[in-house]
């Protein structure tokens, strides 16, 4: 079998810079967005844990490369394919909260 990789987000640092605080959940998911620093870490509420994590920036890309691979493997669906992950307007809730779930627990593990 042969695999072929294409360039999904060419700058995932730019990316998140751009969108981090443009993509957001709503009252039944289980992670959100708390904090982006000035060196773009940010702050992530588990609604489960009742418990605030600051990660990094590179945190957060390993999440958005699980992220791309997982749906690009058919081992999550969010309702968007691999390569709709460059436009934020395909971000819905759904697509935020498996993103946020990955930089918290290293994979989604709510619904």
């Amino acid at each position: 079998m042969t695999t072929i990789n294409a360039t999904i987000i060419s700058d995932a640092e730019a990316w998140i810079k751009e969108n981090i605080r443009d993509l957001s959940t709503d009252g039944v998911s289980a992670m959100n967005l708390d904090e982006v620093s000035s060196d773009f870490s940010i702050s992530l509420y588990d609604e489960e844990e009742n418990f605030v994590k600051t990660f990094t920036l590179e945190q957060q890309v390993a999440a958005l490369q699980k992220l791309a691979d997982d749906i690009g493997n058919n081992r999550l669906y969010v309702g968007i394919a691999a390569q709709d992950l460059a436009d934020p307007c395909y971000w819905d809730v759904e697509v935020v909260d498996a993103f946020f779930q990955l930089i918290y627990h290293g994979e989604v593990i709510y619904g």
